[in-house]
Formats: structure tokens, sequence, C-alpha cells
């Protein structure tokens, strides 16, 4: 497998479970966020004062806004780069954007490297020239250093991927410990009963470094997976479904406080109760969920829902 598809898996992962991310390599930085505010990507931001050589020979990991405890002005900088081989410039690049991050800014910055490669070091950048001198100390994670018994005891799901990383590490080109390596992890994942978007993110990131398709993966392996797979479809679903709940309550807030106004307190909530349930169930079926799986989300008669189709 060529390094820049196991980059570009590792790079997709981490982006579709960010927070996971952050809670499992820095703890510190997930006690202090702010969870009712979203994480912004920056790169654009960044990308835009690269240099000549950034532009052309690769993009930049991932910059993040990340907002913190304490009001609206209130985040830090996290620059997150990852790295499967050995690098000899990796330090100065780390020391490089962690600067450029902190100068545009104008905010407190940190950076994080996860090494998902067979390498050791790079874990800080040190320089000097007649007297100034530069110490750049980093946040390092090695995917080849994780204890696997303890990333299988930890529920979280960067944990599974961490544990795949490792995984495919340790098989190497061998086939027969890749197929068994990817059986564990399904078995693992399915047992936690993540979602549907999870699950699928975590079936991609593992078939793809293990190499499930590999013809040299023995046919059963093939089999159990091909049964095992969440198509796209039903994550379209989940997130229809998602979307639509989180729209249905916040009409069906509006509409019990409006309802409240007009008939009294007792009777405004009863109503307010039934007209946030017919919005939450009208925004399901306008986000194109089934009316099967409207009236089950929202707890409704079926012949409710198909009434108000009607």
């Amino acid at each position: 497998m060529s390094e820049k598809w196991i980059d570009r898996s590792w790079k997709e992962v981490l982006a579709e479970n960010l927070d996971d991310a952050i809670e499992f390599f820095l703890p510190a930085l997930a006690a202090d966020r702010d969870y009712l505010r979203k994480i912004t990507s920056l790169n654009g931001e960044l990308a835009a004062i690269a240099t000549d050589t950034d532009k052309g020979m690769r993009v930049l990991d991932a910059c993040l806004r990340v907002p913190l405890k304490g009001g609206l002005e209130q985040y830090v900088t996290l620059y997150v780069e990852q790295q499967h081989r050995k690098d000899d410039d990796f330090a100065l690049r780390m020391f490089q954007e962690y600067y450029r991050a902190l100068d545009q800014f104008h905010a407190p910055a940190t950076s994080l490297a996860i090494l998902t490669g067979n390498i050791e070091g790079m874990d800080v950048y040190t320089d000097s020239c007649y007297g100034t001198e530069v110490n750049f100390r980093y946040n390092v994670y090695r995917v080849a250093s994780a204890d696997a018994e303890e990333l299988k005891r930890d529920g979280r799901v960067i944990a599974l991927v961490v544990l795949a990383g490792r995984c495919m590490l340790d098989a190497g080109e061998n086939p027969k410990k890749r197929g068994e390596y990817s059986l564990e992890l399904l078995r693992l994942m399915m047992e936690r009963g993540y979602d549907v978007r999870r699950t699928r993110s975590l079936q991609k990131f593992v078939s793809r470094i293990l190499r499930i398709r590999d013809t040299r993966i023995a046919p059963e392996v093939r089999e159990v997976w091909k049964m095992e797979w969440i198509p796209i479809d039903k994550v379209v679903e989940s997130i229809q479904v998602r979307d639509a709940r989180e729209e249905g309550m916040e009409a069906g807030m509006e509409a019990g406080m409006e309802a409240g106004m007009e008939a009294g307190m007792e009777a405004g909530m009863e109503a307010g109760m039934e007209a946030g349930m017919e919005k939450m169930v009208r925004s399901f079926l306008a986000n194109g969920v089934s009316p099967e799986i409207a009236a089950k989300s929202a707890g409704w008669p079926l012949k409710d829902v198909k009434a108000l189709i009607n």
C-alpha cells in the first residue's frame, strides 16, 4: 500500500472523528474545550501564506480553531500533522507551521504530530546561531508504541483507529495476519455499537489500511466483511434522521412557547408538545426520511404520519 494512500486514509478518519481524536490525543485540551461551539478549519487562511514549496509539494494536514471555555474570544489554534515515514525536515516543518499559525491568528497555539509508521524521534526542533537558540517541543503520538491490549479496552472510536494502525504495522505484508486482525477489529466495532456513521468510518479505514480487497486475503474473511459492510445509503439515512430530529426539537420548543403564551402554561405545554412532535415528523419527511422511520423516531403512530402526507 502506498504511503500516499495510508496518509489519505488517516487524514479522512481523523477528520470524520475530530472530537474523539482531540479527546484521545490531547485530553488536557479536550477538558478545556467549549462543546457548545464548533471547531473550525483554518487551512484556507494558513494556505494563503504558505511558501511556494508548501503549495507545490504538500497539503497542510490540519490547522484548526478549537473554542475554549470562557467566552467567544477564547480559542486555541491546533496544528495537526500525520507522518508515516522518516523525514529529516519533519521537526523543522512542525516549528515553521507552529510559528506561522501563531503569527497569523494571534492566539495561543499548540501542535500535534501523529506518527503512523515505524519511526522514532521527531519530537523536538532545536537550532542555535551565535547566541540565538530555538528549542521547540511539540506533542507526539507514536502508533507503533501503542499498547494493543490497552487500546482494546478503550471504548473510544479513535482507540480502534490507532489499534488498526498498529495492526497494519504488525502484519506487514502477511495476508493471513491482516485478515485475522481485520476480523478482530470488525468484531470490536460491532460489539461497541457505534452509530452508523462512525461504524462506516471505521470500516472504511480498516478495510483500506489492511487491504481487505487483496485477493490474497482468505475468501471467508472477505465474505464476512461483505456481510457486515454498511452501505452508504444507510449512512445518509442516519444523517437525515439526525438533522431532522435537531430541526424538529428546535421547532418544537418554539411551538411550545407560542402555544403557552396563547393557551396558558399547562395547556400550552400539552399543545406545544403536540405541535413540536408534528413539526419534528414534518421535518423528517422533508429531509427524505421514510414514513416508517419517521414514525419510529418520533414515537408517532404510522397512520398519523401517513395522514400528514395525505
